[in-house]
């Protein structure tokens, strides 16, 4: 069962987080993946200047808590909702949306100041308020910076891999339509994100013109690795440490974008051929200028 609050940050995100300037527009993404994409994207918000976006843009992706599995397609939808939702409310939803026994135990005069200046809160006040909420998945801290984040200008989005032994077409189909339905954007990689990255490492309409076909179909090779992921991992010899963002994709990003524009990019073409959309985006981000 999908958990009730699923926004979620770590600690160490969170620091980074107040640390970022506040750009005039920013791509809100809803991923599938828990770690890869979400470190991919941290690089490019890093490396902007580097990469001919301007520092008034910039990428965000929902966090959610490293226990959260949940990551079909709907569920990715539903992040993004649940933020949308969020983000179209007052502080009179963060404090409704919190169970009435933590409102009755802290007050709601309690909760709004935390919401507010925090003037008189305690520094013991105010860790056991937010311990106690994230005993139940609910993170406040982190709602409140989203919170923060309103301009018009914002776009929103889903990240979904194709991966046709866990999604169907049916599945994907009506994913893309309620992406239309709803003006998101919808970014879709086949047969996963790691062929993304794979386009940073190689040239594969050259170096896999003859294994094309092992790689839409992306057997299941080790404990750890599908042959696309174990392709990735071995070219940038991922590690504990990550991915690496500046050393293995920084250097060919745009060369990654063109190599990209050889396969398919329209979502209904991505549900039988391999290829990725994900160019667009970061193209779109290069786009927006003062």
């Amino acid at each position: 069962m999908t958990n009730k609050y699923r926004l979620s940050s770590n600690a160490f995100e969170r620091e980074k987080e107040d640390e970022k300037i506040k750009p005039q527009k920013i791509f809100f993404l809803s991923v599938e993946g828990n770690a890869t994409e979400k470190e991919y994207f941290q690089g490019v918000s890093a490396n902007r200047r580097r990469l001919g976006i301007d520092a008034i843009v910039d990428v965000e992706v929902l966090n959610r808590s490293r226990k959260d599995t949940n990551s079909a397609p709907q569920q990715v939808i539903e992040l993004l909702e649940e933020y949308l939702r969020l983000r179209e409310s007052g502080n009179e939803t963060l404090i409704s949306d919190i169970p009435e026994e933590f409102v009755q135990k802290y007050g709601v005069d309690f909760i709004e100041n935390f919401l507010g200046n925090g003037t008189g809160i305690t520094k013991k006040q105010r860790n056991d308020f937010v311990t106690d909420l994230l005993k139940i998945g609910y993170d406040i801290h982190y709602r409140k910076y989203l919170k923060e984040y309103n301009s018009n200008s914002d776009e929103f989005a889903i990240l979904i891999d194709r991966d046709a032994k866990t999604h169907s077409e049916k599945n994907m189909l009506e994913c893309i339509r309620h992406c239309q339905k709803n003006n998101y954007a919808c970014y879709i990689a086949n047969p996963l994100f790691e062929f993304w990255l794979l386009l940073h490492l190689s040239d594969v309409k050259e170096e896999y013109a003859d294994r094309l076909e092992e790689i839409k179909e992306n057997k299941k090779v080790s404990n750890n690795h599908t042959f696309v992921s174990r392709e990735v991992s071995v070219k940038a010899n991922h590690g504990k440490s990550g991915i690496n963002f500046k050393k293995n994709y920084l250097p060919n990003f745009n060369i990654a974008i063109e190599r990209a524009k050889k396969f398919a990019s329209d979502e209904q073409e991505l549900l039988d051929h391999i290829g990725c959309n994900i160019w667009k985006l970061l193209e779109l981000m290069r786009e927006y200028k003062k």
